[in-house]
């Protein structure tokens, strides 16, 4: 069982990584909204985050499309159009990199009351894998909306599957920091 404390924890971890890491690092509004209809989430790929405790296994979905403005948000209008067809790896490392910053923000807040936790490599799968999400037998999935500046909207999944009793709740006032950038002293 997953308490509702620790479901709105789960929740809140997640909004927190996702809004420190665009609204910070990116310097762009960000709305976090939740969707009741999941098929409003129509993107071709989604990367997989998942941090795993002796007590749950926390996976994170960010569905996105290898369009033209996704490409270049997270390339930050670095990419030429010419890169952009020379260089689909380019992006995914970008994203997935983005994914690895929010995974190890989410990691961080949840070593605080599991001490025990891992996080895997972000990794990308294709829309047709996200029909087995419920052979995982999550105890609690909840499906997102992300708009960033309004001209990006991405879609979010999470999904969290217990392996006993989950109850905890994370100090919601506790500000947040970007961390994963090498500063030289």
């Amino acid at each position: 069982m997953i308490s509702e404390e620790a479901q709105s924890s789960f929740a809140h971890i997640f909004k927190s990584a996702v809004t420190t890491n665009f609204c910070d690092y990116y310097n762009d509004m960000c709305e976090i909204d939740v969707i009741d209809d999941h098929k409003e989430i129509t993107e071709a790929e989604f990367s997989v985050l998942t941090i795993t405790s002796t007590s749950f296994r926390f996976l994170t979905l960010l569905h996105f499309d290898t369009n033209e403005s996704t490409i270049k948000y997270f390339a930050n209008g670095s990419l030429t159009d010419q890169e952009h067809d020379d260089d689909n790896d380019a992006f995914l490392d970008q994203i997935l990199e983005f994914c690895n910053l929010a995974c190890g923000a989410m990691n961080r807040h949840l070593n605080d009351h599991y001490t025990y936790s891992g996080m895997s490599t972000p990794y990308v799968l294709t829309r047709p894998c996200l029909d087995f999400i419920t052979d995982l037998n999550p105890g609690y999935i909840k499906h997102y909306r992300i708009t960033i500046n309004p001209s990006l909207i991405l879609h979010a999944t999470l999904c969290v599957c217990n392996f006993g009793n989950v109850d905890f709740s994370i100090d919601k006032s506790k500000a947040d920091e970007i961390t994963g950038e090498l500063q030289m002293l």
